[in-house]
């Protein structure tokens, strides 16, 4: 066995040394290459891929609406279904037809507090054409984000 170990270090030291070559430097160097000219491809493909399932994802769904829009143009091709949905949203009578509304009269009700009126007369000391050109300038900037002075 002293043998083979000392037969093996040896070899395995001159190994150890080696330096590469020309022919695997230029290997290394067609490998890395070519890597770099297909990365831009793979990625490509991927995000093609990814765009090819968010369009079936958008055709399956524009294709439910669909089959949605289809039923409901059909149940309006039905006479019936127009006069219900008449009756229903724009409160149509057939003519000899009673219109009846329940009014829901179950629920309690606050009792009215009587209101103390003034029959003083107040005078305001504001101007009603500034008030009325604040207005406009508040509603002119409704969009936009309040500041500090407008802030109650």
């Amino acid at each position: 066995m002293d043998q083979m170990t000392s037969t093996k270090q040896p070899g395995n030291s001159r190994r150890a040394g080696r330096r590469p070559t020309g022919g695997s430097l230029l290997l290394i160097g067609v490998l890395i290459i070519g890597v770099g000219m297909l990365t831009p491809t793979v990625n490509q493909l991927i995000s093609q891929q990814q765009r090819i399932r968010d369009l079936e994802a958008d055709i399956a769904t524009a294709s439910a609406d669909l089959d949605q829009l289809t039923t409901e143009k059909a149940r309006w091709d039905d006479p019936a279904y127009v006069r219900a949905q008449a009756r229903g949203r724009l409160l149509f009578v057939e003519p000899g037809d009673t219109s009846y509304f329940v009014v829901d009269s179950g629920g309690q009700r606050a009792p009215l507090a009587p209101v103390d009126v003034s029959v003083d007369m107040h005078e305001t000391k504001s101007d009603p054409a500034a008030l009325y050109l604040e207005s406009l300038i508040r509603a002119a900037n409704a969009d936009s984000a309040p500041t500090s002075q407008e802030t109650p």
